[in-house]
């Protein structure tokens, strides 16, 4: 891999890493938006190089289909999730677990990781030199998931989770990006709205809490 791409793939890791660690749901949001921006840059940055170089059309569909991507997943979606903040709480908390527990969590967590990359690499061999990055930000996102019970930084952790799969997707056909992005947007503005219809309902936003009142 190049320099640039490993940094980048460190600066998006390193992101979701300090995921576990955010106490507010606007920390998260925010580490969510850098997280999707990193992941995206380069392959925006190369698509504008193509396209200032003048190799024609399909360069200029490339280009607006990749800046599609990236607006959606770095601006968007935290967007979104940051009006449901708004319409609801901005919840301060930590995740379920103290913090040996997260450290031993974590060590679990990388050699898992590791354990995936090798055994993905089989079927995916052109992608193994991220794998390792993808696999590692993925179960970050799904321990962030399991830990918290504010529903907002569950969402949060469902699209850093999502984000996480991009590496390995990055060149898929343009005619489905077109779907991908309606659905993320539309999974994303559903989720809210039932967040905020639930925070109306119990008068908290806590996962526990709304299934005691059930």
């Amino acid at each position: 891999m190049e320099p640039v791409v490993i940094a980048t793939l460190i600066a998006s890791t390193v992101a979701t890493l300090c995921g576990i660690f955010a106490k507010t749901t606007k920390q998260l949001i925010r580490l969510l938006a850098v997280q999707a921006a990193a992941l995206g840059l380069v392959e925006l940055v190369l698509c504008l190089i193509n396209l200032i170089l003048g190799l024609g059309f399909e360069a200029l569909v490339d280009f607006f289909a990749t800046f599609s991507e990236w607006f959606a997943a770095a601006v968007i979606t935290p967007l979104i999730i940051y009006w449901g903040m708004i319409k609801t709480e901005n919840v301060h908390d930590e995740p379920v677990i103290n913090v040996k527990r997260v450290g031993l969590v974590l060590v679990i967590i990388v050699i898992l990781s590791l354990i995936l990359s090798v055994f993905a690499s089989q079927f995916l061999p052109e992608k193994i030199d991220v794998l390792p990055f993808v696999a590692l930000m993925f179960s970050i996102s799904v321990f962030i998931i399991a830990t918290r019970t504010d529903p907002l930084k569950i969402l949060v952790g469902l699209n850093m989770a999502e984000n996480a799969l991009y590496p390995l997707f990055a060149e898929s056909p343009l005619f489905i990006i077109p779907f991908i992005l309606a659905l993320m947007i539309f999974v994303n503005l559903v989720g809210v709205f039932i967040i905020v219809e639930a925070y109306h309902d119990y008068g908290d936003l806590s996962v526990k809490t709304w299934r005691l009142s059930e």
